[in-house]
């Protein structure tokens, strides 16, 4: 609802939202009618996570709804108390077709150009489900954050990959193609200054290795075949400091020709910026895949191709993994916030080595004349698409899907999906 379209916003999500949520959260502040301490629920929500305020639902969750004339209320109220003067988006969604009772939803963005939103002379923030004062140091902090510019987005905080190179510095010629996702996670000011904990790290891998990206990867690989051999996620590499961890996992068809060369690798970094001296304020989880399945071609070599349904399972799972409920409850841990305050996957990166059409099975997809050579593609989702959702999750991956096609040129997914 933080996203979405303001005709999608109805009184029966508003009911849903309420019942699933229950008692207020760190990103949801309920009120049952107009009252002073508005503003402030409105500025602690946006010097913190972002989120919404629900005017007309009562402390113990029944939505009653409120008059017409509260809504100008409202927005006069924050007008003259935030300081600087700003008015969230208020947006009324009626009881019911004839009703003239409204429940008032306020939408507050996570990342808001300015901080702190002052209230007579206040900064006020969240923790769990209580609005209160910032201390000197919480203060400080929000006078050297920065929210996103003009309204930009954050989710290219994600960069897309580079593919990679060998030790002579040319490009890695067995590789397919790449697929990155990732989150950037806000953290908590008693979580800034400590190692990443080992046992929660610990239960990620175990969540890792339940997730439906272990399963993906082991589909991808087997295929029609009986066996396989691989490794789990498990921690990797000679960068795994306190403030970073590195996970790796392979998997190769039983009998692989190449010892050193793994058909498919994935790896997934968890780093807390910062050092000595410089605190972090966000935490970041990357996940890659790597596909060389043509490191196994014959010579000269018939290019492997991936199949569009196959492609669209392992983004699915990938995305599908980082809203997973134990990976988010693990990230929320390590990041010392509720879990309500990780955010769902933004981005997915598609870098191929070679052109698309190359990459992608294109049986039943038409070329565009003088159109083609792109080499992968920048997959943003819809904000207000719920990706734990496996409905919501999948139509997503349908789009990113018909994007790809487009982006190379090719034309025809649409039918092939619905096929």
């Amino acid at each position: 609802m933080l996203y979405a379209a303001k005709s999608d916003i109805t009184i029966e999500r508003v009911r849903a939202l309420v019942g699933q949520t229950g008692p207020e959260s760190p990103m949801i502040e309920y009120k049952e009618t107009w009252a002073k301490s508005i503003a402030r629920g409105v500025a602690a929500l946006a010097n913190t996570y972002g989120g919404l305020v629900l005017v007309g639902v009562t402390d113990d969750r029944r939505v009653t709804g409120v008059e017409e004339d509260v809504i100008k209320r409202v927005a006069d109220h924050c007008s003259t108390k935030i300081e600087p003067p700003w008015v969230p988006e208020i947006i009324p969604v009626p009881l019911d077709e004839n009703s003239d009772r409204f429940v008032l939803v306020l939408r507050v963005p996570p990342d808001h150009p300015y901080r702190p939103l002052l209230v007579e002379g206040v900064a006020y923030v969240r923790h769990q489900n209580t609005t209160y004062p910032a201390d000197w140091q919480r203060l400080r902090d929000l006078f050297v954050e920065t929210g996103a510019p003009n309204g930009s987005d954050n989710a290219w905080t994600i960069r897309s990959p580079d593919l990679p190179v060998g030790v002579d510095g040319i490009q890695d010629e067995t590789v397919d193609f790449i697929i990155r996702s990732g989150l950037e996670i806000p953290v908590s000011r008693d979580a800034k200054w400590r190692p990443l904990d080992e046992r929660t790290v610990g239960r990620l891998i175990g969540a890792l290795n339940q997730s439906p990206l272990d399963s993906a990867l082991w589909g991808l690989v087997l295929g029609d075949l009986s066996s396989g051999d691989g490794q789990r996620f498990q921690r990797s590499g000679p960068n795994n400091g306190s403030r970073t961890v590195s996970l790796e996992t392979w998997r190769a068809p039983a009998g692989w020709p190449h010892a050193t060369i793994k058909p498919v690798t994935g790896k997934v970094e968890i780093t807390v910026p910062g050092g000595y001296g410089d605190f972090a304020r966000s935490l970041r989880i990357q996940a890659d895949i790597v596909v060389r399945w043509s490191a196994a071609a014959e010579n000269p070599p018939p290019w492997w191709q991936i199949s569009p349904d196959r492609l669209g399972g392992l983004i699915d799972a990938t995305v599908s993994t980082l809203s997973d409920q134990e990976v988010t409850d693990s990230l929320a841990e390590l990041a010392g916030i509720d879990v309500l305050a990780v955010p769902q996957p933004r981005i997915v990166h598609f870098r191929t080595a070679r052109a698309v059409s190359d990459v992608l099975a294109t049986t039943g997809l038409r070329q565009i004349p003088g159109a083609g050579g792109a080499r992968g593609a920048h997959l943003l989702a819809d904000p207000s698409c719920d990706l734990s959702n496996v409905v919501e999750r999948q139509r997503q991956v349908k789009s990113w899907l018909i994007q790809i096609a487009m982006d190379a040129g090719l034309e025809g997914m649409t039918q092939l999906l619905e096929g």
